[in-house]
């Protein structure tokens, strides 16, 4: 049964609880949590058996990558390799509802789904979440917090439902935003977007020549 963690009106978890949820999530125990767009679920992209526990307890198709979360622009870049344009959305649009597939860095290849050759990374613009995976000493491997073909949750309530017996820990941030990021694969020399969510392809347009 998980257990229960509230964000408080400052913003941030009591220090016992956030020591806890981050302790489990990097012995890879997973966590549901709130970001800025949708709530996720996810733990330690480096704890051993990651990826197949979160395709399990989601039943998402192993074929398709899962996204990292990262703590912030630097920690990224020591994942992956960051290009102009990559380097320009990110500071543009980070912390915030960008997801950027990458070439992973040689270190950044631990980060790798089964079978993907990029890593997708974002750093979400929610403070409490940052502190967590930065406590966690780890990026966190995450889906949006549903079960596979289901809308994505915007609530702790209908994000925790489907892991109550799989998720060690649900973060409630009270309501996220409800719109899952935009995607944008910058791997080429043309940056490409991939899937427009919460950011408009315009938005990104205006920061950087996109396709």
């Amino acid at each position: 049964m998980s257990r229960r963690a509230v964000v408080g009106p400052d913003g941030a978890l009591s220090p016992a609880d956030a020591a806890a949820v981050a302790a489990a999530a990097a012995a890879g125990e997973l966590v549901v949590f709130p970001t800025d767009t949708v709530y996720g679920v996810g733990t330690s992209a480096l704890a051993l058996g990651t990826f197949e526990k979160v395709y399990a307890a989601k039943g998402r198709d192993p074929r398709k990558p899962l996204p990292v979360l990262v703590e912030s622009l630097d920690s990224a870049r020591r994942w992956a390799d960051f290009g102009p344009a990559a380097e320009a959305l990110a500071r543009r649009f980070w912390p915030g509802a960008l997801t950027l597939v990458l070439r992973p860095s040689a270190e950044g290849r631990r980060l790798l789904s089964p079978g993907a050759d990029t890593v997708a990374l974002r750093v979400p613009d929610h403070a409490a979440l940052r502190a967590l995976i930065a406590a966690s000493g780890a990026p966190w491997a995450s889906t949006s917090a549903n079960r596979a073909g289901e809308p994505a949750a915007a609530d702790a309530g209908a994000a925790g439902a489907p892991f109550t017996e799989t998720a060690a820990w649900v973060v409630d941030g009270g309501r996220a935003g409800g719109t899952e990021s935009s995607v944008v694969d910058a791997t080429g020399p043309e940056p490409v977007v991939l899937r427009e969510g919460a950011l408009t392809r315009a938005a990104l347009e205006a920061a950087v020549a996109v396709r």
